[in-house]
Parts: structure tokens; C-alpha cells; sequence
């Protein structure tokens, strides 16, 4: 597969006419099964000929284009005026959605370095979720509350995807199956209790839309066939998981109602914003409104998205077919009968929003926050970047050492004296420095100094990492003056929880002169201001479900 377009790859701007070719009519007739005993294969068998993504490309789904609505459910008289209604008081589902995607990814040859040349790589993939969903509110929110936090457990959540010539797949760790999805902010927080997700794991988890947003695109008040509705912005960036919309012509219309369900459609051109960075959706979308469970209960979803490339994410130009079933439960199935205790008045819990991090090339492995991001992975060095609303806040280099002479151990004066040659006319001044044992019993020097570099003051902080088998690791967080606060104990809870993981090439080797001037002690320091605010992340991102739209 070569880098340019192919056919069937996005290169050009897609019209709402377009997606909605690849929507079909309208769900099929289906009867989900009743009661909590229901088992998974049996919900499975129940919609799957509602949701297989699988054999439709986009572009070549069958299906009547939408530059009319979809009157084939119309019942009576089109004049006649029909309340629709959610049951707010309904706090379960199960939910299936499936995703298949299709279009480019866009990218920093460089991802270090600002205004680097960019490349174009084209992306197919296909994901699916399966999960039970409990809405959680806090003391005195009323059934007409905003939902801002809800509790999952994942029966199924996969993804297979091909990256220019690169096919990976991804599934959802049984240990991280229990979820909890904090909506104050969007796009939502997901974290797990049990076990630390990984940066992948999260843009699986991190779906196009929201089932838990779904019911609000319905309008509550009296409409007849074919009239509009033009929706909330508030609604639409919960529903399409965006931090903000800055315009919207996006309207829902009613094209069909009866006793028993009400069909609608979604179209629509959104401009906004995910974590600072800005995104253009063209969207087209079918729900479902079953009115005995007032809730909608099917929907099919086209989105075509343009982002631009962001310090933490590529950007893209895709489009994603989204097709969802969703059933209202009448008790738990797999859930917890007690729903989860959320402080709501306070963030997500801080020690919970930890990824792990690991490099076979440097051969470590320890917890970070997970702002911080790999940028390259490489023999002979890791650098991470801690990215926060498309900002540039730090940068962590990583590097193998060679192994102490045996009976040998730097010293903390030298490792002062070493980082000072190492800085040169940037060193400054000496903030700080100790010396002890990690909670993972390796032996650290920790050098904290502040200096200048193009006149902009920058802090960096050293650490010099060693194991029992005279392995060693270099770490240097870069940061500007400003940005010190921010990084709110990264250092301390990397040292805490690193492990040397193996050997390297790098460490094979006793340097004779470790006791002496390290000649080895690169800090690889940022050698310019713009170094601490530049570059795309690339080696971490391009993931199965990193391809998905958000």
C-alpha cells in the first residue's frame, strides 16, 4: 500500500449527500431478549444483524441517499402533532456499538521538531464495544440532570486496524473491564479502579459518540413529520465527545411517528474543538426512538472529520460509520448491585489517571500521568512530552547508561559535576540535589538546576537511576520557568515506580570511567525554547483505536 490516496481512501472534502450513502434505511426487526438472565451470546444473536459493519466499505453501503428524509414508517396524518419523551428516570443499558473507519491520518515526519514536513498515510479500521451502562448522579440531581459520570463493564471491546502497511489489533484487558467515565469535562475521563489503563487502551474506550449523550438529541415537544429542530451545542459536544463547539447548523428532524416508535434524522456541520485542538464534522445520522421505553434504542451515525495535527495526536481526515443498539435493563446483569461512590464536588482521583510506561529500547518500565506522551522510542533513547489541552508542558528524555565497573557507584558530587560540564552556558544555578532508594529499590541521584537558553529561564531536573546488576538510567525533565508547577510531581511518581526491565545494548558494556567525568551523561537537554513547545506525537498514537475520530 502505497502512502498516497487509493480509491476508497479519503483525499477531499466529503459532502453530507455522501455519508449518508452509507447509512442504511433503518434497523432491522429484532427482539432483544427480556429479564437479567439473558446471556451475552444471546443479546449477541439478538442485534447483531443490526450492527455487522463487517463486509460494508464505505462508500459502497447500499441505501437510499438522504436528500430527503426517510418516510417509509410515516403513519397518519403528516400534519398531526406527536409529543416525544425520554424516560429520565432510566439509568441501565447495554449497549453494542461498532465502528469502521476509513480515510487518512496526517502527521510530523519529525514530531520534535515544529513545522516539520508532514506526511499523509492512509487508515482502514474496524472496532466493536459491548458493555453494560449505569448512570451516575449526585445526592440531589434531579432525573433532568445532565449525566456527568457514568460506570461500565466491557463484555467486548476490540479493534483491528491497517496503517499504511502496518495492521494491529488491540483488545481491552479483562483486568480494566470496569470502568468509570467522568463526563465534567469532556471529551470524558475514563479510568479504571482495579488496574492501570494504557494510553491505547483509552482511545478504544474513547468512542465518536456517546450512548450516554444519545437521549438528549431528542427534542421534548410536540412535532409533526418533517419538522426541524435545530440542536443545543451543549448536547451536540457531549453526544460527539468534543471539548467545545464554536458553530453549529447541525438539526434534527422527525420523519416518522407511530404508537410504538419514532424515526428521526441527524445532519448536520459542526466546527469545534478537541483538548485545543481544532476540528471540522460533517455529520449525517438515523435514531430509533422506542416511545414504550422512551429511549432511543438504535442509531446509525456517519461522521466525517478534518482535524489538525496537535502536540499529542495526529491529525486526520476521516470518516467513521458508527452503528449502535441499545436496550434499556430493568436490573444489573454483570454490573455491581451497590453503583460506584464518586466524590462528584472534587477532579477524578489523580492516582487513578496513571498509564504505565515502558521501552524496551531504554528497558524500563514505571506509572506516569497520563499527560505525558512517547513521542519516539528509539536505541539509545525515549522522549515523552507531558501534553496538556495542546500545550507543550515538559519533556522527559530517557537514556541507557552503561553498566558501573563491579564495586563501583557514582557519586552524587560527581553526578552534580557532570551535569554541570554536561549544561555548560546554560547551567545557572544549583536548585537541589539527595541521593537515596526508590520504592522499587533502585539507588537514585537527583539534581535539580535552573539556567537560561535563548533567555527564556528553564528548569531541569536529573535523575541517576542504578540497580543491584549495575544498570543504569539517565532521566531529564526540560521545562520553562512557568511550567515547574505543572508538573506536579512527575518526577517523583516515575522514580517511585521505574523498573529496569533488561538489558540493552547500551548497557551490555562496564564504563571503566564511571567513577570518574561520565562522558555518557548526555542530558539531552532541550536546546532551544521552542524545543520545549514543539512537535506531534507519533510513536505512541498510531494504535487501532487511535483511529477513530477521537
Amino acid at each position: 500500500m502505497s502512502n498516497r490516496p487509493r480509491p476508497g481512501i479519503l483525499s477531499r472534502s466529503v459532502s453530507l449527500e455522501k455519508l449518508a450513502q452509507s447509512l442504511p434505511s433503518g434497523p432491522p426487526p429484532a427482539t432483544l431478549p427480556e429479564g437479567p438472565s439473558h446471556s451475552r451470546r444471546g443479546f449477541l444473536r439478538s442485534i447483531s444483524a443490526g450492527t455487522a459493519l463487517a463486509g460494508a466499505s464505505l462508500g459502497a453501503l447500499s441505501g437510499t441517499l438522504l436528500s430527503g428524509p426517510d418516510r417509509s414508517a410515516t403513519a397518519g396524518d403528516a400534519n398531526e402533532q406527536t409529543r416525544l419523551g425520554i424516560n429520565r428516570d432510566q439509568d441501565l443499558f447495554r449497549v453494542r456499538m461498532e465502528i469502521e473507519v476509513n480515510g487518512n491520518v496526517n502527521l510530523l515526519q519529525d514530531p520534535l521538531v515544529r513545522n516539520s514536513k508532514k506526511r499523509m498515510l492512509p487508515i482502514e479500521a474496524k472496532l466493536a464495544l459491548d458493555y453494560e451502562e449505569r448512570y451516575l448522579r449526585p445526592a440531589g440531581a434531579t432525573a433532568d440532570s445532565e449525566i456527568i459520570a457514568a460506570e461500565r463493564h466491557f463484555h467486548e471491546a476490540t479493534g483491528t486496524s491497517r496503517i499504511s502497511r502496518n495492521d494491529q489489533e488491540i483488545t481491552l484487558r479483562h483486568s480494566v473491564g470496569d470502568v468509570i467515565a467522568r463526563r465534567d469535562e469532556l471529551p470524558e475521563t475514563i479510568y479504571s479502579n482495579d488496574d492501570y489503563l494504557t494510553h491505547e487502551e483509552m482511545d478504544l474506550l474513547r468512542t465518536p459518540i456517546a450512548s450516554t449523550a444519545i437521549d438528549a438529541l431528542v427534542p421534548d415537544q410536540m412535532m409533526r413529520a418533517g419538522e426541524k429542530v435545530t440542536l443545543l451545542s451543549s448536547d451536540l459536544a457531549s453526544f460527539f465527545n468534543l471539548s467545545a463547539i464554536a458553530s453549529s447548523d447541525v438539526q434534527v428532524e422527525l420523519v416518522a411517528a407511530n404508537a410504538a416508535e419514532a424515526k428521526l434524522q441527524l445532519r448536520g456541520k459542526m466546527h469545534g474543538s478537541v483538548s485545543g485542538v481544532p476540528t471540522e464534522l460533517k455529520v449525517v445520522g438515523k435514531l430509533t426512538l422506542d416511545r414504550k421505553a422512551g429511549a432511543v434504542t438504535w442509531a446509525a451515525v456517519a461522521v466525517h472529520e478534518t482535524r489538525e495535527i496537535g502536540n499529542a495526536e495526529p491529525g486526520f481526515d476521516v470518516t467513521a460509520t458508527i452503528r449502535m443498539v441499545r436496550k434499556p435493563l430493568p436490573s444489573v446483569q454483570t454490573l455491581p448491585q451497590a453503583p460506584q461512590r464518586i466524590a462528584f464536588d472534587e477532579p477524578p482521583p489523580a492516582s487513578r489517571l496513571l498509564v504505565t510506561m515502558a521501552s524496551d529500547h531504554v528497558g524500563v518500565e514505571g506509572l506516569m500521568d497520563r499527560r505525558w506522551r512517547v513521542m519516539k522510542d528509539l536505541p539509545g533513547e525515549a522522549v515523552l512530552r507531558m501534553i496538556e489541552n495542546d500545550r507543550s508542558i515538559a519533556q522527559l528524555n530517557l537514556k541507557p547508561l552503561p553498566r558501573l565497573v563491579e564495586g563501583k557507584q557514582l557519586s552524587l558530587e560527581q553526578f552534580q559535576s557532570n551535569v554541570e560540564k554536561t549544561l555548560g552556558d546554560r547551567f545557572g544555578e544549583l536548585i537541589g540535589s539527595s541521593e537515596g532508594m526508590t520504592e522499587g529499590g533502585l539507588r537514585m541521584l537527583h539534581v535539580v538546576v535552573g539556567g537560561r537558553v535563548e533567555g527564556v529561564p528553564i528548569q531541569w531536573i536529573m535523575m541517576h537511576l542504578s540497580d543491584d546488576s549495575r544498570r543504569r538510567v539517565l532521566a531529564t525533565w526540560t521545562m520553562d520557568g512557568q511550567s515547574v508547577p505543572l508538573l506536579a510531581g512527575s518526577d517523583t511518581q516515575l522514580a517511585a515506580s521505574l523498573r529496569l526491565t533488561g538489558d540493552t545494548g547500551n548497557t551490555g558494556q562496564s564504563d571503566p570511567d564511571s567513577g570518574k567525568n561520565d562522558k555518557n551523561l548526555e542530558l539531552s537537554a532541550a536546546e532551544s525554547g521552542d524545543e520545549v513547545e514543539s512537535g506531534a506525537a507519533v510513536a505512541e498514537l498510531l494504535s487501532p483505536s487511535d483511529v477513530k475520530s477521537r
